[in-house]
């Protein structure tokens, strides 16, 4: 990030929200404005990465979310495995994240600014239709993530990618460079600071991961980022489990899964100097809108019309 330094350090609580089809729908519904209640009461403030498909069937919950002030992205159409944004050429992408973007601000009242690909999925010709449809910033990538097996889109791209708030190259979005988008990772040490890491880990290896990548992000003048969906919170409705390995072993309980989310929440905004942030806000402290952004932009556009 070019040496830059925010004080305080921004905490960026991030909720991947699509319908969880082996869950109860009503359920994902309400925990929604729970979320949005007591969250809210202890200052967080979150950024909910929607796919189309979820913003338009909780639009009056998010509608309440946008008015606390929290923040509204982009997660892709539905979440179906045939919306590859790994794989997709620029015209795919471009129409895929032009529909998904009309789609939730028709729906909850506000245009998405930032981006996180289904499954944590990117690519340069993905961020380069976000860039076409005014995204500030691409929230894909999980530097240093070792989980393979606990992720069906594994990218090695990961394993060397800025471990703090860049510019992409051009031609790929794991590669500092010029492209004028922010790549916001996920924070991650070997695994994603996630819900799922805190169940696996328990509470205490969990803070201290934590207070680690803390201290990571200040020196690197970064932002801590953390993970989880609500879909986690209500209770499953399959018969069978296709739950990935690892997933089988949180808690059981989901009012266990809330409080331990909850707890995490609570015990981060306890550290010191430390600001929860939703995406935009974070982003327009870095003054994503400069000159150096405008000419990158030009450059741009013209390699398009070429």
């Amino acid at each position: 990030m070019n040496g830059q330094t925010l004080s305080p350090l921004p905490f960026l609580i991030t909720l991947d929200l699509e319908l969880a089809p082996d869950h109860d729908l009503d359920e994902q519904r309400d925990v929604l404005g729970r979320l949005r209640r007591e969250f809210g009461a202890l200052g967080a403030r979150i950024t909910a990465f929607a796919t189309a498909e979820a913003a338009e069937l909780f639009a009056a919950e998010l509608r309440r979310w946008v008015a606390a002030g929290h923040e509204i992205g982009c997660h892709g159409l539905d979440h179906a495995l045939a919306e590859d944004y790994r794989r997709a050429s620029f015209g795919r992408a471009h129409s895929w994240i032009a529909e998904a973007s009309r789609r939730i601000e028709r729906a909850v009242g506000a245009r998405p600014r930032c981006f996180r690909g289904p499954r944590m999925e990117t690519s340069a010709a993905t961020q380069q239709a976000l860039l076409a449809e005014g995204y500030l910033a691409d929230f894909s990538v999980c530097p240093g993530r070792l989980d393979a097996l606990a992720c069906r889109s594994f990218s090695r791209g990961w394993l060397a990618a800025p471990r703090a708030t860049y510019r992409p190259s051009w031609d790929s979005p794991f590669r500092r460079g010029s492209f004028p988008l922010w790549v916001v990772p996920t924070s991650s040490l070997g695994a994603p600071l996630s819900s799922g890491l805190r169940y696996l880990a328990g509470e205490r290896v969990f803070g201290g991961v934590t207070r680690l990548l803390a201290s990571e992000a200040r020196a690197r003048g970064g932002a801590l980022v953390y993970l989880f969906h609500s879909y986690e919170f209500t209770r499953r409705t399959a018969r069978s489990d296709r739950r990935p390995l690892h997933q089988r072993f949180y808690p059981r309980d989901p009012e266990e899964r809330y409080q331990a989310n909850r707890g995490v929440l609570r015990d981060v905004l306890a550290l010191p100097g430390i600001e929860s942030l939703p995406a935009c806000a974070y982003l327009q402290r870095l003054e994503v809108v400069s000159g150096a952004r405008t000419k990158e932009l030009t450059r741009w556009s013209s390699s398009r019309a070429a």
